[in-house]
């Protein structure tokens, strides 16, 4: 055979051996979609309820990290903006699958974390909090 032959032998067996790891029979791919169809609809809802209360969902936050809303009512100047927020923030992390609503309070790097649904049992100290206030206890236990 060929050197040639043998290097186009080569990458088609790379193609498959690719094609092959990446492969999920019809009925897990159907699962999947129903399972994303579901993950897309509770941040939609989220981003609902989260938006009607006056948070703004930051489109300059990278994506493939997570996504962020702040709470322009919060905004301040803080001294460090690279150490510390400028306004109260929710971030959803991709990593842990948006599972948790991280919270960060203006001019804190304070990471509270919170369920989801948990989140809104607790936004109203958070919105009310202000830059210098005591911190709010939140009583998750």
């Amino acid at each position: 055979m060929s050197r040639r032959s043998e290097a186009k032998k080569a990458r088609r067996n790379k193609r498959r051996a690719a094609k092959n790891a990446t492969w999920l029979p019809d009925e897990a791919l159907e699962g999947l979609d129903e399972r994303l169809d579901e993950v897309v609809a509770g941040l939609e809802e989220f981003d609902a309820r989260l938006t009607e209360r006056g948070w703004i969902f930051d489109v300059d936050f990278d994506d493939d990290v997570g996504v962020i809303w702040y709470w322009p009512p919060s905004a301040a100047e803080v001294e460090d903006p690279d150490e510390v927020t400028a306004a109260t923030m929710v971030a959803l992390i991709e990593a842990e699958g948006g599972e948790i609503a991280h919270v960060v309070l203006v001019g804190t790097d304070v990471d509270y974390q919170f369920g989801l649904d948990e989140l809104f049992d607790y936004l109203d100290p958070i919105e009310g909090y202000r830059l210098g206030d005591p911190l709010p206890q939140f009583d998750t236990g």
